[in-house]
């Protein structure tokens, strides 16, 4: 049952119990271990005071789901064990389909493939995409027929409106229709609606919040490198403004897939060969990828909320698996790179950990990393500063795609002055010459996040719900208090359903401005 024939991927082909039959002995004495500790946590925790436990507010089974969660999740360091995955390259099956209905997605059209989209030498394909779609029976469409726009048109920020008017004109019946990016990583879930992930637009669904979600099986890290996960959001998107043209579109992603949502909304953004999308749902969203690459093991800063959260901060598995995703090979620093005796092999190294080490600080990758911030004149926590960037002398290549010609900068932008002068004395990034936006993020439209207190992404959601503000995106921030990460696919009965549900009235409220 717990044996898996699958080898192992090459960014886990390092670790001794990657391979059966260790793999599955490991993963069978952590979680036998693990359970044995179950009725050990309920005494303990049942005889110390409410206020020695990680919080206050919690219960017992909620102490016991993030201690499991937590200690079981360390077979993905160890092991390389993914969850929930499947190949999103098979159509699924629809006889196995109870909610949802699966429909290819054509790749992402010639025209629009410009940007960060397009990779260096093409490595990384354009591919179609599966979309699970919910519900199971396509709803009539609103406001007339559901046909394709005759052309991609232009679009300019700077004029007093940035949507074709026959769109503007039925605004009044337009409905609503979701594309959710799952979370997990870039490494584990998927779009399928059996995923824990799915909790999220099947909620939606229910609370009829959207008329459709467009759930977006991308590339994880295992089959591609980045931009393959842009590449996929992208070509569902570029499909769901041209069917549904009279429709209000809202990207929503969790974890992980509140990364994409950023990285895609900037892309839309940047090339305007698309309209924006009319709102942004960030739940627990990921946006600092650079965390778990610092200069040196001595400078990683661990994430708040070590024994309040499930998720984990360990920074050599975690910056394995991240520049796996960026589609690099990981050198650890401090030692690692003085083995190489062949002086070719160390300059190699060295390059490519220099490389690494910029594309993750770009703003399509770590939008909120303190590097990223202090780019573009926002405060960054003392703690968190880091040194400056490097200039745009020797940049690689992909550094280079991040900076696609763009024009000059125009029109107002919502700033102090004491911004402007900051802005004039940090260091300029090639995407933040090249960029036409005098802002990080300029343009973007209505934003929800949701995050909760005790999660250990804190910080970095601070610092972008605090940069959405200062750039004047309409923005607004619920904090679950004492919850964990991604509150909303937690199954039911293992947290408190007040809390979640104080949650779901913050979403409802934001999204009635649709």
């Amino acid at each position: 049952m717990l044996y898996d024939s699958t080898p192992p991927y090459e960014h886990h082909s390092h670790l001794t119990f990657a391979r059966e039959p260790l793999k599955s002995l490991y993963v069978f004495q952590r979680l036998f271990t693990t359970i044995l500790l179950v009725p050990c946590w309920w005494i303990y925790y049942l005889v110390l005071p409410r206020s020695y436990r990680p919080r206050p507010s919690w219960s017992l089974k909620q102490i016991i789901f993030v201690n499991f969660t937590r200690r079981i999740s360390k077979v993905t360091e160890v092991a390389g064990m993914t969850w929930g995955t499947r190949n999103p390259e098979e159509e699924a099956k629809d006889g196995d389909l109870q909610e949802t209905r699966f429909e290819w997605i054509e790749p992402l059209p010639e025209e629009l493939r410009c940007g960060i989209v397009v990779s260096e030498g093409n490595r990384v394909p354009f591919k179609r995409v599966g979309a699970f779609i919910w519900p199971k029976e396509a709803p009539r469409p609103i406001g007339g027929s559901a046909t394709p726009s005759p052309q991609i048109p232009q679009f300019d920020f700077e004029a007093t409106s940035t949507v074709p008017t026959d769109i503007e004109a039925s605004a009044a019946d337009a409905s609503v229709i979701g594309i959710f990016m799952h979370g997990g990583g870039y490494t584990h879930m998927s779009a399928h609606e059996k995923a824990r992930t799915s909790r999220i637009p099947r909620t939606l669904l229910k609370e009829k919040l959207c008329s459709q979600v467009y759930s977006v099986e991308y590339r994880l890290l295992q089959f591609a490198p980045f931009p393959a996960v842009v590449q996929d959001a992208a070509a569902v998107y570029a499909h769901v403004v041209k069917t549904f043209p009279r429709s209000k579109t809202v990207l929503i992603g969790d974890s992980s897939g509140g990364n994409l949502v950023l990285a895609l909304a900037r892309w839309i953004r940047d090339e305007g060969k698309l309209r924006m999308p009319d709102g942004l749902l960030l739940l627990s969203p990921s946006c600092d990828t650079s965390h778990a690459i610092p200069e040196t093991y001595s400078s990683h800063i661990p994430r708040p909320n070590a024994s309040t959260d499930y998720l984990t901060d360990t920074v050599e598995p975690r910056a394995i698996l991240q520049a796996t995703f960026l589609g690099f090979k990981y050198y650890p620093p401090d030692h690692h790179l003085l083995s190489h005796t062949d002086l070719t092999q160390r300059q190699k190294a060295v390059e490519e950990s220099r490389q690494l080490r910029e594309v993750v600080h770009s703003e399509y990758v770590s939008a909120a990393s303190p590097r990223v911030l202090q780019c573009w004149g926002h405060e960054v926590a003392q703690h968190d500063l880091v040194m400056g960037i490097e200039s745009s002398d020797g940049e690689s290549s992909m550094a280079k795609s991040l900076s696609q010609s763009l024009s000059p900068p125009s029109g107002p932008i919502c700033q102090s002055s004491a911004s402007q002068a900051s802005l004039a004395s940090v260091i300029q990034t090639p995407y933040r010459q090249a960029c036409r936006f005098s802002a990080l993020f300029a343009h973007f439209p209505r934003t929800l996040v949701v995050i909760g207190d005790a999660e250990r992404l804190v910080n970095e959601v601070r610092s972008l719900v605090k940069a959405m503000e200062k750039d004047c995106v309409d923005v607004k921030c619920h904090w679950a208090k004492d919850a964990p990460h991604d509150l909303l696919i937690i199954p039911e009965g293992w947290w408190d359903e007040g809390v979640r549900e104080e949650a779901w009235v913050a979403v409802r409220e934001w999204m009635k401005g649709f």
